[in-house]
């Protein structure tokens, strides 16, 4: 499945200096009972414009306070919006840190409510003299208080690059400390703070502290036994200093302990800030060096699960355990912008080619979109996609892209197996079958030079020969397909697939390892993006065409029936791993080949074939040759006339005389038309009304009943055996000829198709025609006719019936006796099993050629029939008393016990054909 195209959530100012300025978004959270959540909203701060409040869930700009146009921001914005219950009022207040013009923190206040028409807002800075290193992280550290409409129930707590610590009042008038700890001083000259996540302890004792109990008592060792304040969790993340690449042994992640409340806090480090442990990143298997100018960090608080992303990869660190570990981890030959965790097993990441939802236990692809279907507002596809935050309740994860904030909807990546109240399950094995991005080697290519033979199970190749081998077909494939040489590329299959002289290739039968059609199916075929071709459009559809065609291996594929819609689908998805391309339109396969060859040979040739082709690809086609068929209708009319007026020898003359070059094409139209009627056929009847009503239209469905119509009436089945049938207009328009069975379905199909009401509602009388155009009242007037002649044909149809069962009734007696008669024939000698000398009579003396009324028939007879028979009187139309057959297989020789074969005689004949008679028969014996 696809992942769906983005929504577009905000229009984001552009910073003053676009060459030098940055714009960075943050959350926005929630506080109650000294207890934060996030809320659907994030705070961006644009350089040189302007802090703003964005909803995302019901997309709009909340707020917006103006900065300073010399304004430069060092880190992530922090946002805290409370209800005041006693005033009513609801305040919301906004942080950031600012290196220009002044380094200093601000703080935007804003209070909406108790009757106000305008909200009020003001703003407070925060002068930063003891430190020049900027800003990292600014977030809150919540407490429990009296009266919160008095005293603001949190501190704010920012790090800077240099490892140093401050806290300040929420009003920044107050700053209780500003340290730089002993452990970040050890590591401070060789290392820098990158980033820090500020955790709840209600969070970490269920995740990070489930198994660490000695941290958890070690962080509220000095929180007094009657406070309910818990404190906060403080992790840093260091890396090395001027250095464009790093190893994750080199990064060092510090974990100390906030108290909540700064007033309970000595003048002691370790009442301020409390270190709990150093932790030394475990480098992955097989990752070296990453660069460092990619490098995002974050912390999912759920799950203990520290993850950091880098140019290639993703890869989670899990800090619950005594030693942590990487749980999962996956890396690629992409470059990626940003890759987010958005569940305990899937990142979702954006990189040169697509953006997609990613697997990191099974290594698998659960949706994708190409990049170039990303649009930001101004339909910009090349600056990168960064991930900001995930909603898991909203299922949605926020982007932005240029400055442009977008929204991926990912409510259908998770099954769920029961109520919506039960948590949603990810990472199936069974979503991950067939999605595999293991190997970022293409499917049908070596990985390298040495013989892997391991690696080519799905081709049976066991041997270096045979990797030799196919390793060179593929280079040889490959370039006949770039430079369009399909007499390159059929040599090239003949080499590899024919026998050693002949160069036969293998008929229908004999086995063809299907993985290696496949490649041939993808170079043969390709998906053309329609966006490429519309930039201005938002969202883009596949669009299947043919790369070349060549004649024999694509009429070997089709003689093999591998030449199907379903394994050239196949075959692309495999070519385009690890993008995930969207479902092929319905007709897409049929287009491609009118598209590739307008004279309709290739389409043509398929349909003939005996692949498996599906109701609506088969509907598809038929709208088509539907449709060309009616653009030649007035050349067939015109033939017409001029054959009932005797104006021309032949109806070929005249079609060419109309249609000039194209009386071809309209030979493979018809042609195509009932092999594509042929071919439906074979499907179920609900599945073809299905596909007829779906896809074609009611002009399409009545210019059908009138073909099916024209090949009952040339066909011969409902002509009388003294007439000769109606010559058609054109032989092109019944070839091939359509079975009887095939014709009354498809005309059944056809009229369910339209539907009662199509049929009562869809015409309207002539009369009340007269403001409408010609065109309608012609076409209404057909239509009124082809229910007339359907109404005839349909009572014709029972009087015939009728007229069968009447027949039937009076034959009755003969239908029994010919189908005892065919019963009890033996063919041999019961007796020694040779051929008798009645069954043994040329098939010229059985049938006998009369004349009845003006008639020709022909008399079947019975061995032992006529004047020498012994059934029926001298010329074999007459029955016998009983009805019933005679054996009359009396065998002419028997074999004694001795072995000896001797001939009977008559009379013993005569005495064996008596004894078969019955006791109360009336039978005539000839002897």
């Amino acid at each position: 499945m696809d992942l769906q195209s983005p929504s577009i959530l905000a229009q984001l100012p552009r910073p003053l200096h676009a060459s030098t300025g940055k714009t960075h978004i943050g959350d926005v959270y929630s506080l109650a009972d000294a207890k934060k959540r996030k809320r659907y909203e994030v705070a961006v701060a644009v350089d040189g414009e302007a802090v703003n409040i964005y909803n995302v869930q019901t997309p709009k700009l909340v707020t917006s306070y103006a900065v300073p146009p010399q304004s430069s921001f060092s880190c992530r914005p922090c946002s805290v919006r409370r209800k005041l219950s006693k005033k009513s009022i609801v305040k919301r207040q906004t942080y950031t840190v600012a290196t220009k013009p002044d380094h200093q923190i601000k703080c935007f206040v804003e209070e909406i409510g108790n009757g106000l028409s305008a909200p009020v807002i003001t703003s407070s800075n925060a002068t930063i003299t003891d430190s020049s290193s900027p800003a990292k992280f600014v977030g809150i550290v919540p407490f429990s208080t009296e009266d919160e409409d008095k005293v603001d129930p949190f501190d704010i707590l920012a790090v800077h690059e240099d490892g140093r610590v401050r806290r300040l009042s929420s009003d920044l008038k107050t700053q209780h400390w500003s340290i730089q700890h002993s452990e970040i001083a050890k590591v401070c000259t060789t290392h820098l703070v990158h980033s820090s996540f500020l955790i709840d302890l209600e969070d970490a004792k269920k995740t990070m502290f489930k198994r660490r109990q000695d941290l958890a008592a070690l962080a509220l060792s000095d929180s007094p036994a009657s406070s309910t304040d818990e404190p906060s969790i403080l992790l840093v993340v260091s890396h090395p200093q001027n250095s464009d690449q790093i190893t994750l042994d080199d990064v060092i992640v510090q974990m100390f302990s906030v108290p909540a409340n700064s007033k309970s806090s000595g003048h002691e480090e370790s009442q301020r800030l409390r270190h709990l442990q150093t932790i030394q990143v475990p480098a992955p298997t097989g990752l070296d060096k990453v660069k460092t100018k990619a490098l995002q960090w974050s912390f999912h608080a759920g799950s203990a699960g520290l993850q950091f992303s880098f140019e290639n990869g993703f890869v989670n660190i899990d800090l619950s355990q005594y030693s942590p570990s990487v749980t999962s981890q996956f890396v690629l030959d992409e470059k990626f912008s940003s890759v987010m965790r958005v569940s305990p097993q899937c990142v979702i990441g954006a990189s040169e080619s697509l953006v997609a939802v990613y697997d990191t236990q099974y290594q698998s692809i659960q949706r994708s979109i190409a990049a170039s279907d990303v649009l930001s507002a101004g339909g910009v596809t090349t600056e990168p996609t960064v991930f900001i935050s995930y909603f898991a309740k909203l299922g949605m994860a926020v982007a932005a892209k240029g400055n442009t904030l977008v929204g991926f909807d990912l409510t259908s990546l998770h099954s769920h197996s029961g109520p919506s109240l039960k948590r949603s399950r990810d990472g199936l094995l069974i979503d991950a079958i067939g999605r595999g991005i293991g190997s970022s080697a293409a499917q049908w290519d070596t990985a390298s030079k040495k013989h892997r033979s391991e690696n080519m199970a799905s081709l049976h190749l066991t041997s270096p020969e045979q990797v030799e081998k196919w390793d060179q077909f593929t280079k040889d494939i490959n370039q006949a397909t770039k430079s369009r040489d399909g007499a390159k590329f059929d040599k090239t299959v003949r080499d590899y697939f024919g026998a050693s002289e002949s160069q036969q290739l293998p008929a229908r039968g004999q086995y063809v390892n299907p993985e290696s059609t496949l490649f041939l199916l993808s170079k043969i075929f390709a998906i053309e993006d329609s966006a490429a071709q519309d930039k201005a459009s938002a969202s883009s559809s596949s669009q299947l065409r043919i790369v070349l065609w060549p004649s024999v291996t694509c009429g070997w594929l089709v003689r093999l029936g591998h030449l199907s819609p379903d394994n050239v689908e196949i075959a692309l998805r495999r070519a385009h791993k690890p993008r995930i391309l969207q479902s092929l339109p319905t007709g897409s396969f049929v287009q491609a080949l009118i598209d590739s060859d307008p004279s309709l040979k290739q389409v043509n040739q398929v349909l003939r074939g005996p692949a498996v082709i599906s109701p609506n690809e088969l509907a598809y086609a038929l709208k088509y040759f539907l449709g060309q068929a009616r653009l030649h209708s007035g050349a067939l009319e015109e033939t017409a006339r001029a054959i009932t007026n005797g104006d021309v020898a032949t109806p070929t003359q005249e079609l060419t005389r109309h249609l000039g070059a194209e009386e071809a094409a309209l030979k493979y139209i018809f042609f195509g038309l009932n092999h594509t009627l042929r071919k439906i056929h074979s499907q179920p009847q609900v599945s073809i009304v299905q596909s007829l009503r779906s896809n074609l239209s009611r002009a399409d469905l009545l210019t059908m009943v009138h073909h099916l119509r024209l090949s009952l009436a040339t066909g011969g089945s409902t002509s009388r055996f003294t007439e000769n049938p109606p010559t058609p207009i054109t032989l092109d328009q019944i070839t091939p000829s359509l079975s009887l069975n095939t014709i009354i379905d498809l005309i059944t199909a056809s009229v369910d198709a339209v539907g009662p009401s199509g049929w009562v509602s869809a015409l309207p009388a002539v009369n009340d025609l007269d403001d409408e155009s010609d065109s309608a009242i012609a076409s209404a007037s057909r239509e009124a006719e082809l229910i007339a002649d359907m109404k005839s044909e349909v009572s014709a149809a029972l009087a015939g019936v009728e007229e069968a069962t009447y027949l039937k009734g009076i034959l009755r007696e003969y239908l029994s006796f010919a189908s005892q008669a065919a019963t009890s024939a033996k063919p041999t000698d019961a007796t020694n099993g040779t051929v008798s000398e009645a069954t043994a009579a040329p098939e010229s003396q059985l049938v006998r050629h009369e004349k009845l009324n003006g008639a020709d028939l022909m008399v079947f007879t019975l061995p032992g029939e006529g004047e020498d028979g012994y059934d029926g009187d001298a010329s074999g139309k007459m029955l016998p008393l009983s009805l019933k057959p005679t054996s009359g297989d009396v065998s002419l020789s028997k074999k004694k016990s001795t072995g000896e074969t001797k001939a009977r005689s008559s009379r013993e004949i005569g005495y064996l054909r008596r004894k078969a008679v019955g006791q109360y028969s009336f039978e005539k014996l000839v002897v």
